[in-house]
């Protein structure tokens, strides 16, 4: 096993730990860590050169870190949810309105 082999399965195990009823995918939430992580660095350090658009960058890459570790995404939440509603509106609909 390989150093980058070990680095990876490390990473998933504490991924996984770190939140085991995530509604997100296990590889979607390591991309999430790894582009969080690179916008973030690349963001801290452009602070003193261009504030607001680092700013932005720091609250992106935050943002994809903490959706990564928790492996939570509201987003992706509302989707499920919206499309859940979407189900039970059509079931009421051919119940009361097709005889």
């Amino acid at each position: 096993m390989g150093i980058i082999e070990q680095a990876v399965d490390t990473m998933k195990v504490k991924l996984d730990d770190a939140c085991e009823q995530g509604t997100i995918t296990s590889s979607e939430r390591m991309l999430s860590v790894i582009a969080g992580g690179f916008i973030l660095g690349y963001c801290l350090k452009k602070v003193i050169k261009k504030p607001l658009t680092a700013l932005s960058g720091v609250t992106l890459g935050g943002a994809l870190i903490a959706r990564g570790i928790t492996g939570k995404c509201p987003v992706t939440g509302a989707i499920h949810q919206a499309e859940e509603e979407e189900r039970n509106l059509t079931l009421i609909e051919r119940r009361y309105f097709e005889k």
